[in-house]
This record gives C-alpha cells, sequence and structure tokens, in this order.
C-alpha cells in the first residue's frame, strides 16, 4: 500500500491547509506516479487544492500538465474516504447569471485533468456530486468502491450543466442514461454507477487502494509514449462531440436558466437547507 513517507511533496504553489496535499511524486518504491489529493467541496478545498489563488488558474493548471511530463500516472482523490467531491460550494451562488462564472473553475480543472499528459485515475468512495463528477468523468479511469454515492442534482438547482460534460456523459453511457441521470435525478451507488458505465471497474473498499496502486504502477511501467499517444487519441475522439454551434447554443439556454425567477427560489431554499 502507498504510504504518505514514501513520497517526496511537490507544493504547486503556497501551503495549504492541513487536509490537503496539492501534489506528491514518489521516487521510491513506485516510481513516476504522482498522487493528487483534495477534499471537501469543488467550490472551496478543491479549488484551493487545484487552484490556490484567484487569478492563478493558468498558472496551476499549467503545472499539472507540466508535473504530468514526469509522472507515469496520476490518482485524483478525496482526502478521505466520506467523499470524493460534494460539487460546487451553494454558499458561493447568487442565482443569477454570473453564477456561470464558476465555469472558468471548474472548466478550467476538467480541462487540466483531460490535458495532463499522464493518465488520471479517480479514486472514488463516498460523495460524489454536481461538479464533482464533472471532474471524476474528466479523468482516465474511475476505479470505485460499492459505497460510493454519485447524483447530478443541478436541474434542482435550475442549473443546466455545462454542455462539454453533458456531451461527455452521453459517450460514456449514452442519451437514455445520461437523461436520467440529469434530469430523474438519480443518487447512483457504486453498483450502479458501474452498470452504467460511469465508473471503469468497482472493488470492495477494503482493496480500492491495492488495486489502484497496481494499475497506477502498470501504467508507469508501461512504454510512455504508447500509453499518452493512447490518452490523446481518446481525447481527439472525445472532443468531436462538441460542436461550437452546438456550445453556443447551449451556452445560452444555461443564460437564460442561471437568471430565472424560479431558479433564485430554489436556490434560495436549498441554501437554506444546508445552513441548518
Amino acid at each position: 500500500m502507498l504510504r504518505a513517507e514514501q513520497f517526496d511533496l511537490l507544493h504547486l504553489h503556497e501551503p495549504l491547509t492541513p487536509a490537503i496535499c496539492v501534489a506528491t511524486l514518489a521516487f521510491a518504491e513506485c516510481p513516476m506516479v504522482a498522487t493528487w489529493h483534495a477534499a471537501g467541496d469543488l467550490g472551496r478545498r478543491m479549488k484551493e487544492a487545484l487552484y490556490p489563488a484567484a487569478g492563478r488558474e493558468e498558472d496551476a493548471a499549467r503545472a499539472l500538465r507540466e508535473e504530468g511530463e514526469r509522472a507515469g500516472a496520476v490518482i485524483l482523490r478525496g482526502a478521505g474516504d466520506e467523499a470524493f467531491s460534494a460539487g460546487y460550494d451553494l454558499s458561493r451562488l447568487t442565482g443569477t447569471a454570473s453564477d456561470l462564472d464558476a465555469d472558468g473553475v471548474i472548466g478550467e480543472a476538467a480541462n487540466a485533468l483531460r490535458e495532463c499528459p499522464a493518465p488520471v485515475i479517480a479514486r472514488l468512495r463516498g460523495h460524489c456530486h454536481g461538479a464533482g463528477v464533472e471532474l471524476a468523468m474528466s479523468c482516465d479511469l474511475r476505479i470505485a468502491s460499492p459505497d460510493l454515492r454519485m447524483s447530478v442534482p443541478a436541474v434542482g438547482l435550475g442549473v443546466v450543466y455545462r454542455y462539454q460534460f453533458v456531451a461527455r456523459l452521453v459517450q460514456t453511457c449514452g442519451l437514455a442514461r445520461t437523461a436520467d441521470l440529469l434530469l430523474a435525478m438519480p443518487e447512483l451507488d457504486g453498483e450502479r454507477a458501474h452498470a452504467w458505465g460511469l465508473v471503469t471497474e468497482l472493488v470492495p473498499a477494503t482493496d480500492v487502494d491495492a488495486r489502484i496502486e497496481k494499475v497506477a504502477a502498470r501504467l508507469a511501467s508501461a512504454p510512455r509514449a504508447a500509453v499518452r499517444g493512447t490518452k490523446a487519441s481518446l481525447n481527439l475522439l472525445a472532443a468531436r462531440g462538441v460542436a461550437g454551434e452546438d456550445l453556443e447554443r447551449a451556452q445560452a439556454l444555461r443564460a437564460e436558466a442561471a437568471a430565472s425567477p424560479e431558479r433564485q427560489e430554489a436556490l434560495r431554499r436549498r441554501q437554506k437547507k444546508l445552513s441548518r
């Protein structure tokens, strides 16, 4: 099993909270395997892990890509076993079209994971909701345990999700199941998420870390040009699912929904519930 003492710490920027290890590179038993840790909600702690200072999103994304050049594999995980990511911090939302600014954070995080040269493995345990699902789906492999709880409840908050994410869901699990996930808003456990294709592998909770270590080590020891060329080829195919004119139309629909009075009321109800 991987232990903290096996790694030399690499901080992208200034030190973060004690609960977050920004990046670690292993040079001992598991050479050239990078492990990224992030905890809590995407809007607060995960944003700090990948983008610790406002206005430095591009710097942090660039750092992830650069360190991906050194690593043979990247593991993205929550700080503990209770959650991978609870999604965007709702306390930051205003119920107006300005909330679409969150796309800058979420989009940069998703792009950085896809553009990281090394393959990224998401370790999924516990809660994974909203923007956290997009982050997971931006990884190349998703290894989960049965205790996973996954949902995208954006419609209930009056949100039309990012078109790039919707396209990726359709490519992954098909139009019918994407419609179910986004409109019916079910909470999927690990077994159901795996059956839908949202999770690439399901293993018992006690075996998750060992399995991820094995997969990461195999990737790190494989010919790097072949691994990265395969990832790049898959990304090229995925990019075909997003046409420019469709993206423009979808963004207009998102802006309309973001500014609707119904959304403001839905958001107030949810924020009130969370504040109790």
